[in-house]
């Protein structure tokens, strides 16, 4: 007898076994452009060198020393993070759904007698009880009900007006990644902002997917119009390794002693890695050129008025296709035309391409996606004008 992997997350079909920059390969040797990149985790590509030499000379030393221990890699990983937010404290974790759940617990702690939390609808924070609480489709709170915390849901522009002095914290994501790749409004951001800031309470961005570089900036958040007191990072922290932090503003204060913790968060072998690949993204101003391959590809999409696409937004290499079918039938077609892309929703097909992407690549990308909807869009034709009873 033999064990099997759950089919939690169903099946792809192909087995990568390469990969380089922003293509993969497959155990047939099928070369394919990479925009998915492991939900976005792979935010640098494939074998970015930088980053194989620092995990390569980061192998030879401590690979997990626990997080009571010096370190001074880790003391200058935090160094860069906290500075992003001024004095900023850091914990480091694995994940973003252990991000999320750190911050939860750092609010809390925080928040005297407050208990009210407010998420966005179309909000993903992850699948783990409290972060499940957070994330507003139903499909993944109900079998759990009872294990979770009851966050309130509101659409972001109603925010302002539902914080109160019960609030303890405002849980959003700049850009709305699972839920339909939708960028906050600038001027909905500066009101929850306000609002926040006015009832002393805390405004939490997650930019598990949108942070590090992603959408144009370092953070997606000011140019949203927020400024958070606490951020949740983690996809591409460490190029795909399992890698995940809190930051918050030092004035906040911190977590009680030996109230919070994790086992390999901040190992050092991750750790080398994360602070190589933090200098890598702004010694190469990753963010600018994140922002301007973005833009084309989103502008380049819209330009050829490609069939079944009604809308395309995002920010930087964030990018979300609404269209007038099901996303995951475009998915699998993608797929067999050389793209990997996934969904957000039922309808918007999400391309998370890697700072590796380049315009050549990007129109590479752009041409397999017009092909594969022109296919779709004769094939929907051609079953209409079948003879009735055909």
């Amino acid at each position: 007898m033999a064990g099997t992997l759950s089919r939690l997350y169903g099946g792809r079909g192909i087995a990568l076994t390469y990969g380089e920059g922003a293509y993969v390969w497959d155990g047939g040797g099928r070369r394919y452009i990479d925009f998915f990149n492991g939900h976005g985790a792979a935010l640098f590509g494939h074998a970015n060198p930088v980053l194989m030499e620092a995990l390569s000379e980061a192998s030879r030393g401590v690979w997990s020393c626990g997080a009571g221990y010096e370190s001074p890699v880790r003391e200058e990983l935090a160094a860069i993070l906290g500075g992003e937010l001024g004095d900023g404290m850091v914990f480091l974790c694995n994940s973003g759904t252990e991000a999320i759940e750190g911050a939860l617990k750092l609010a809390a702690a925080l928040g005297g007698k407050r208990h009210e939390i407010i998420a966005c609808r179309r909000g993903f924070h992850g699948r783990s009880c409290g972060a499940l609480g957070l994330t507003f489709n139903p499909k993944y709170r109900a079998p759990f009900a009872s294990l979770i915390p009851a966050a309130k849901h509101y659409a972001p522009e109603d925010i302002p007006a539902k914080i109160s002095n019960e609030t303890l914290a405002v849980f959003i994501e700049p850009v709305q990644g699972e839920g339909g790749v939708y960028p906050i409004p600038e001027e909905v951001g500066r009101a929850i902002t306000e609002s926040c800031h006015a009832h002393g309470v805390l405004l939490i961005a997650d930019e598990v997917q949108s942070g590090l570089g992603r959408c144009g900036s370092f953070f997606a958040s000011p140019a949203r119009g927020l400024a958070p007191d606490i951020i949740c990072l983690a996809k591409g922290l460490a190029g795909g390794m399992p890698a995940g932090a809190v930051i918050w503003r030092g004035e906040l204060g911190d977590f009680p002693p030996h109230s919070h913790g994790s086992t390999y968060g901040g190992n050092e072998l991750t750790a080398r890695v994360s602070l190589a690949a933090l200098k890598y993204i702004k010694e190469n101003n990753l963010c600018a050129h994140a922002a301007k391959v973005g833009a084309f590809i989103r502008e380049e999409i819209l330009r050829r008025n490609i069939p079944l696409v009604s809308d395309v937004r995002g920010a930087g290499l964030l990018i979300g296709v609404e269209t007038d079918i099901p996303s995951q039938d475009i998915v699998k077609a993608l797929q067999e035309n050389g793209l990997l892309s996934l969904a957000a929703g039922p309808r918007v097909v999400r391309f998370l391409p890697s700072f590796a992407v380049t315009e050549e690549t990007a129109r590479e990308a752009i041409d397999i996606f017009e092909k594969t909807m022109n296919g779709i869009q004769a094939q929907r034709g051609a079953g209409r004008t079948q003879p009735e009873g055909r």
